[in-house]
C-alpha cells in the first residue's frame, strides 16, 4: 500500500485541521526501543485459530470502519524534534517491534485515567462511485463523541457533513463532462457501488452541525466491544494482563461465533484482532488494558509494517496493516492500515483501500478512513450546536 497517496487528502479537503508530525519529547527513546526489539522473538501465546473472512470488512469498501481535552493526539504549533538518526538509516521496524513499543509508550504516558466525559473527535473520509459510475467522489464528515461517565448524565454525538467533491483531476474532468452536479442521487440497486447507500442523496455543500442525544443502551455506555455495548463497570472490569485479556476476548468471541457462525472458528482470529483494535482505537479502557491489546496484536504474524507515513491529516506516524483477499461480498482485495503515534501509543488513523471499476474500463483506488484528532478524558462540557435531534 502506498500510503503517501493519502497525504493529498489534507492539502485541499482538510485545510485548517491539525497537522504535522505526531511526536513528543520521548520520541527518540521510544524509537530506539522499537529498533532494539528482536523482530520475531517472544514467548507470548499465539492463537491457534485459522485466519478467515473478516466480518467487519464485509462492508468496509462501502462504509467507513472517534481538549479542552486532557489528552491531545497532536499539537499543531508544537516545536517537534528532528527525527533521530535511527530513522534515517533505512532500517524499518517490524510490525511486532512497532506494536510492542506502542504498548510501552501507552503505559508510560501521564494522561488522566478518568473525567466527566470520554471524548473522541474524528474526521472521516469515504470515496464513492458517482451514480453514473464515471468518477470518484470524496465525502468528508466529522464526529465529536462525548460519552458521559456519571450515571444519569447525557451522552452526545455531534456530527457534521463536510461536503463532497470529485477526488482527482481525472475525476474532476469526468464530473464536468457530466454537467458539474452538486447533488448525487443513488439508485435502489447498489450492486457494484461503494461509498453510498441505496437511494441516498449526496450533497456537495457542507451542512450545519447536529447534536444527537444518545438513548437506550448507548446512554450510560462507554463504547462497544465485540458487537456489544459495555457499561462503565464492564469496561472497568476488563482484565489488564495480556493472557487474561486474550482469554476474556476469546470467551466473548467464541460465544458470539456459535451464535453467528455455528461451530466454524475460522474467523475468530480475525475477530480477536479487530477486538484488540477496538480497544486501542477508542474504548476508554485503562492504559494497561490498551498496552495488552497492543501486545496481543504483536503476536499476529499477518500484520506487516508499512513504515513511517503521513496520515490523512498530514501527521507523521508508524503504520501497520494487512490485505484481505477478494470474497463473496467484495470483488477486489482490500488493504487495511492503521497509523499510530509511536511516542504516545495514541491512534492517528484507520484506513481501508480497494480498487473499483468505472465506466470505459477505467479503474480507481477508493479509500475510507477515520482520522483521530483528539481522544481522551475531559471535564469540559460538550459544545452543543443549535441544531439538535
Amino acid at each position: 500500500m502506498n500510503l503517501d497517496d493519502l497525504a493529498r487528502v489534507h492539502d485541499d479537503d482538510l485545510s485548517g485541521e491539525p497537522a504535522g508530525q505526531a511526536s513528543g519529547a520521548g520520541a527518540q527513546t521510544l524509537l530506539a526501543s522499537i529498533m532494539s526489539e528482536p523482530p520475531e522473538r517472544g514467548d507470548r501465546p499465539r492463537a491457534t485459530w485459522l485466519r478467515g473472512p473478516i466480518p467487519w470488512l464485509a462492508s468496509a469498501a462501502s462504509v467507513v470502519a472517534t481538549v479542552l481535552l486532557v489528552t491531545m493526539v497532536t499539537a499543531p504549533d508544537e516545536q517537534r524534534p528532528t527525527p533521530p538518526p535511527a530513522a534515517s538509516t533505512g532500517a524499518q521496524p517490524s510490525a511486532r517491534q512497532m506494536l510492542l513499543a506502542a504498548a510501552t509508550a501507552t503505559t508510560a504516558t501521564k494522561a488522566p485515567v478518568s473525567g466527566a466525559y470520554w471524548r473522541t473527535n474524528t474526521v472521516s473520509g469515504m470515496d464513492a462511485i458517482s451514480p453514473d459510475r464515471g468518477y470518484v467522489i470524496r465525502r468528508l464528515s466529522s464526529k465529536d463523541q462525548w460519552l458521559a461517565r456519571r450515571p444519569g448524565a447525557q451522552s452526545w454525538w455531534i456530527t457534521q457533513s463536510l461536503g463532497a467533491k470529485p477526488l482527482t483531476p481525472e475525476d474532476q474532468a469526468a464530473w464536468r463532462k457530466a454537467g458539474s452536479p452538486t447533488r448525487w442521487k443513488y439508485p435502489m440497486d447498489m450492486s457494484g457501488y461503494v461509498g453510498a447507500n441505496s437511494s441516498e442523496v449526496v450533497r456537495a455543500e457542507e451542512e450545519e452541525k447536529t447534536a444527537t442525544r444518545l438513548r437506550g443502551k448507548w446512554n450510560g455506555s462507554g463504547g462497544d466491544l465485540t458487537k456489544e455495548l459495555l457499561t462503565w463497570d464492564e469496561i472497568r472490569r476488563i482484565p489488564s494482563g495480556e493472557r487474561e485479556l486474550r482469554a476474556y476476548l476469546e470467551q466473548r468471541l467464541t460465544a458470539q461465533a456459535k451464535a453467528d457462525y455455528g461451530q466454524n472458528p475460522r474467523s475468530l482470529e480475525a475477530a480477536l484482532q479487530e477486538a484488540c483494535m477496538q480497544i486501542v482505537f477508542g474504548l476508554p479502557a485503562s492504559p494497561a488494558v490498551r498496552a495488552s491489546a497492543y501486545r496481543i496484536l504483536a503476536t499476529m504474524p499477518e500484520l506487516k509494517s508499512l513504515g513511517r507515513v503521513k496520515d490523512p491529516l498530514g501527521r507523521t506516524g508508524e503504520a501497520f496493516g494487512y490485505q484481505v483477499a477478494p470474497g463473496s461480498r467484495w470483488k477486489n482485495a482490500i488493504e487495511v492500515a492503521a497509523v499510530i503515534d509511536p511516542a504516545t501509543g495514541l491512534p492517528l488513523a484507520r484506513l481501508t483501500t480497494t480498487t473499483v471499476e468505472l465506466t470505459g474500463g477505467r479503474t480507481a483506488k477508493t479509500i475510507s478512513f477515520t482520522a483521530y484528532r483528539q481522544m481522551g478524558w475531559t471535564n469540559a462540557k460538550p459544545p452543543l450546536p443549535a441544531k439538535r435531534d
